[in-house]
């Protein structure tokens, strides 16, 4: 979820924002509401039962395009305005036929974009010549919802393996940022401490 959240970000979900459930997934017994679009939603995918963090990009029905990394939702485009360009080394890591893993260093230059989908402005990441494809195109079932990481070409989401999120395993909406903790030997940051867009 780059460049919102990063990796030891602690978040404060809320786990009654979409019903009451007994269990972290389920179908809520009370207060059942669904989410909205653009909202930052933890779920547990039916093919990992790990919690995942991702945006919410498409609700049942909808069909949802991507082209040249542009989303279009039901045939209007997401609106997506330019914000800055950097330069950065990121890490790859390369399994050969014999599943030896490579660990390579590359150069990349990343392009950062403000979205604006239903009431939400967040920012994404697009990393230039990776993740070109295909223009792809899904329609949502019903009872189910779309999602996407924020670091659009380095996100595990319903583009990939995640695929369609059912209603039932969405565990809460993520609302705050609580702190920051790299690492075991690190001082836990607050500087970040803030609502969650």
């Amino acid at each position: 979820m780059l460049p919102g959240l990063k990796d030891g970000d602690f978040l404060l979900v809320n786990k009654h924002s979409f019903g009451t459930k007994i269990n972290r997934i389920g179908k809520p017994f009370a207060l059942d509401s669904n989410p909205s679009y653009g909202d930052v939603v933890v779920f547990i995918p039916p093919h990992n039962p790990v919690p995942y963090v991702k945006r919410l990009i498409g609700k049942p029905g909808d069909s949802v395009r991507v082209v040249n990394k542009q989303i279009f939702i039901n045939g209007t485009p997401i609106k997506k305005n330019f914000h800055k360009t950097e330069e950065e080394t990121i890490t790859r890591r390369y399994r050969d036929s014999s599943g030896v893993i490579t660990v390579k260093e590359i150069d990349v230059v990343v392009d950062f974009y403000f979205e604006n989908h239903g009431e939400v402005d967040y920012l994404t990441r697009n990393i230039r010549g990776q993740n070109t494809q295909y223009p792809s195109e899904w329609t949502v079932p019903e009872g189910h919802y779309f999602v996407m990481g924020d670091n659009r070409d380095n996100s595990n989401d319903s583009t990939k393996d995640v695929g369609f999120v059912p209603r039932e395993n969405f565990f809460g909406k993520a609302d705050y940022l609580f702190m920051t903790w790299e690492c075991w030997a690190c001082i836990p940051s607050f500087s970040r401490t803030g609502k969650i867009n």
